[in-house]
């Protein structure tokens, strides 16, 4: 199995990227035959997809002309097998602080417990992904298609969710303080216990049963907040 891994290794950080993708898939074997090296498999894979997110592709055309960017398909490959894991198998979170991952089809992935702070998750496709007790606090999730996704207990605070199609997702107990919900469609969604102190709810959608809008900034406050108190808890600046 060392030699299997270290084998795997190697070709991650080929040049050539069907070699590259080779190496995810090896690491992939290797983690689902050995329970031990499956931390190690998960993490490498996290800080590839972190490292390599960011860097442009498709490259630039002979003539110097610049193409319209897309994730990478060794990025996809990765985040892929990251979803894909056998969970029962962690010991801690999957780290993906700040990846780029927009437009990415992550159609049922599990990331639960993922730690997505900051991450650009831009019209990525999350539908019916599982999404239970992640970190997504500052992420970008503008225009995601997030329908019957589980974000029971997630941290979306300050989170950008505008255009995100919600449609029948479960936000039991998720913290959305200061979200952006402009223009989302949240039909369905179950919002229970969910904290929505200061998120900016879509314009003409009904008010969650416990909430009103502020009258100065339409960011939502509980219902019973006196005027003084909700001022108080705007931001300034």
């Amino acid at each position: 199995m060392t030699d299997r891994y270290a084998k795997a290794l190697e070709q991650l950080v080929c040049e050539k990227l069907d070699v590259r993708i080779g190496g995810i898939h090896a690491l992939q074997r290797v983690a689902r035959d050995s329970p031990g090296d499956h931390l190690a498999v998960m993490e490498m894979l996290a800080a590839f997809i972190c490292e390599r997110s960011h860097k442009q592709w498709p490259p630039p055309d002979p003539g110097g002309q610049a193409r319209e960017r897309s994730l990478r398909p060794d990025v996809h490959a990765a985040i892929t097998v990251v979803g894909r894991r056998l969970t029962e198998r962690d010991i801690g979170p999957v780290d993906l602080a700040r990846a780029d991952l927009a437009r990415a089809d992550l159609a049922g992935a599990d990331l639960g417990g993922a730690r997505l702070t900051g991450a650009n998750l831009d019209g990525v496709d999350l539908t019916g992904a599982d999404l239970t007790e992640a970190v997504l606090a500052n992420a970008v999730l503008a225009r995601a298609d997030l329908p019957a996704a589980k974000l029971v207990r997630a941290d979306l605070a300050g989170a950008d969710l505008r255009g995100a199609r919600l449609t029948g997702a479960d936000l039991t107990d998720a913290d959305l303080t200061d979200a952006d919900l402009t223009d989302a469609d949240l039909t369905r969604a179950d919002l229970t216990r969910a904290e929505l102190t200061g998120a900016l709810w879509p314009t003409g959608g009904p008010v969650p049963v416990g909430w009103k809008r502020h009258t100065g900034s339409g960011q939502l406050i509980p219902a019973g907040a006196d005027a003084e108190t909700a001022e108080a808890n705007q931001p300034h600046g």
